[in-house]
């Protein structure tokens, strides 16, 4: 009896081993998909990266690239076979040459990346090639780069490397299984934790782009769900808490995170209807106040902007006589005010004008002439256009100014008798360079300065001084800047203005000048508003 018993026993244990075999068996048949077989990546090969200009870019690419690679916990790198003919820009077009360079390293993913430097600045595609079909499975671009730095390169790819890692259909594979109990190579690097859960997906379907081949959504199904009670950097382990059918998940089964879309708690009415409306909440007077409005973004400024500015100037005005000799006159309280306009084209380009006024009186001090005093006027108006150099993305930021345009100064003065000082034009040409530097991201305050050279300016007066005249004008400013509010600043600004003409020859006055000049130092205050 005890002989029969046991072989029972080994018998029903063998056919109890046979149905659990079976049914993985079963299951795992049931559950295969070439497709998702085919983007398994245990190994990676990396296609030496090329540029054009030399391998001044694609070296140091290339360093970052694969020491990524070497640090990564969950691909192998593969070498590249030096003696392996093939032209590895042409990849996205050649699946066959794909196909080669797999065979060849015994990989199953390939990472190709061309650097190209054109007028408009450094373009980079990285593309992923993963399959037996040699198709490109993800790509990423960065066209028109400004920066020419290595280093900035080198921070270029990285973020590329990144996002292709990201962009990736799974996030990790299950390295082992053993009853329930998982290993999978993901860990704290993700931020997963203890309890967290994780969902075991089969890839079915491949969707891709129907003319560059690279993926644009997959499709899956949800095998089971395994929830992690320890959690390493790079590793973790967890136990399965359900599956579709015994034994379906199994070594190299694709793990994805749980990352659905969390909300927060409703607001419901006692009979449990979600509230959609605020104004019907109970607690509306508390969380909005009265008359609660929806709030929106402020737009920032992106056509132009247009300043008022008023001050004080110290004002002088001198002459050299040949018989009198020298006479001046000043006047320290000066009035002035400016209105100034810019319309920015694009964030390059822009086209400016200016209008200013003055009025000074100033002592007649020439030896018997009359009035005693003098009013003068100094009207200013100016047009130009110009060029921005940013210094970093951000319009706002830092930047250098380089314009030209056209700039007309008249200094109208009573007639006195004898003449003492004449309306004196002054006109032309001029180059200006300017530049604005924001103090911090915290401080909202900028500083900046502006210098304008003139181009051989010309000189018109009601009774020429002279035969000829040879003119200079010197200006130049400094400002800062206070931003109150996105649309509005606060300018204070100091400018610094000489001109000056020498004689020579006779002219229409009784007293011949040999040189004239008009000084202004000005400080002034206003308000800028940006559209």
């Amino acid at each position: 009896m005890k002989i029969l018993f046991l072989s029972f026993l080994v018998c029903g244990g063998c056919f109890f081993s046979a149905a659990l075999s079976w049914g993985q068996t079963n299951a795992q048949n049931t559950y295969f998909s070439a497709i998702d077989q085919d983007l398994a990546i245990k190994s990676i090969v990396l296609v030496p990266i090329t540029d054009n200009v030399g391998g001044i870019y694609s070296r140091p690419a290339e360093e970052e690239v694969r020491k990524l690679l070497n640090e990564d916990k969950q691909w192998s790198l593969s070498n590249y076979p030096t003696d392996l003919q093939i032209k590895t820009e042409l990849l996205d077009e050649r699946p066959e040459d794909v196909k080669v360079i797999l065979q060849n390293t015994q990989s199953e993913a390939a990472l190709a990346t061309r650097i190209i430097r054109g007028p408009r600045g450094i373009s980079i595609t990285m593309t992923l090639f993963v399959g037996r079909d040699g198709l490109p499975l993800l790509q990423e671009s960065l066209n028109d780069f400004k920066g020419f730095e290595t280093a900035e390169i080198r921070s270029e790819v990285r973020k590329m490397f990144e996002n292709i890692k990201y962009r990736m259909p799974f996030r990790a594979t299950i390295l082992s299984r053993r009853g329930q109990q998982v290993t999978l190579n993901l860990g704290g690097n993700y931020g997963l934790k203890n309890d967290s859960r994780v969902s075991i997906v089969q890839i079915v379907k491949v969707n891709r782009h129907p003319k560059l081949n690279i993926l644009v959504s997959t499709e899956k199904e949800v095998l089971g769900r395994v929830k992690l009670f320890k959690v390493e950097p790079y590793m973790s382990f967890g136990y399965i808490e359900m599956e579709k059918d015994p034994g379906v998940i199994a070594v190299g089964s694709k793990v994805m995170p749980d990352e659905f879309v969390k909300y927060s708690l409703p607001v419901t009415t006692p009979s449990g209807k979600i509230l959609q409306d605020i104004t019907t909440r109970p607690d509306k007077d508390v969380a909005f106040g009265e008359e609660p409005q929806e709030w929106l973004p402020t737009m920032p400024p992106q056509y132009g902007k247009v300043e008022l500015m008023a001050g004080l100037a110290n004002y002088t005005q001198n002459a050299n006589l040949q018989t009198a000799g020298s006479i001046s006159g000043s006047d320290n309280l000066t009035p002035n005010i400016m209105v100034r306009g810019e319309i920015w084209l694009n964030p390059e380009w822009y086209v400016g004008a200016q209008l200013r006024q003055a009025v000074m009186s100033v002592q007649n001090n020439l030896a018997g002439s009359s009035p005693g005093k003098l009013n003068v006027a100094m009207g200013q108006y100016a047009v130009n256009f110009g060029y921005n150099f940013l210094l970093t993305s951000d319009y706002f930021g830092p930047k250098l100014q380089v314009g030209a345009g056209y700039m007309n100064t008249n200094f109208s003065t009573d007639d006195s008798t004898p003449t003492a000082f004449t309306t004196m034009r002054y006109g032309g040409l001029l180059l200006s360079l300017a530049g604005q530097f924001p103090l911090s991201e915290e401080i909202p305050v900028d500083i900046g300065g502006k210098f304008d050279f003139f181009m051989d300016p010309s000189l018109s007066e009601n009774k020429s001084s002279g035969g000829s005249s040879s003119n200079k004008i010197n200006s130049f400013s400094f400002f800062v800047d206070y931003k109150m509010k996105t649309r509005f600043k606060i300018r204070g600004e100091l400018m610094l203005e000489n001109y000056s003409s020498d004689f020579s020859g006779t002219g229409q006055r009784t007293d011949p000048a040999s040189s004239a000049s008009h000084r202004m130092t000005t400080l002034m205050g206003g308000v800028q508003y940006l559209f």
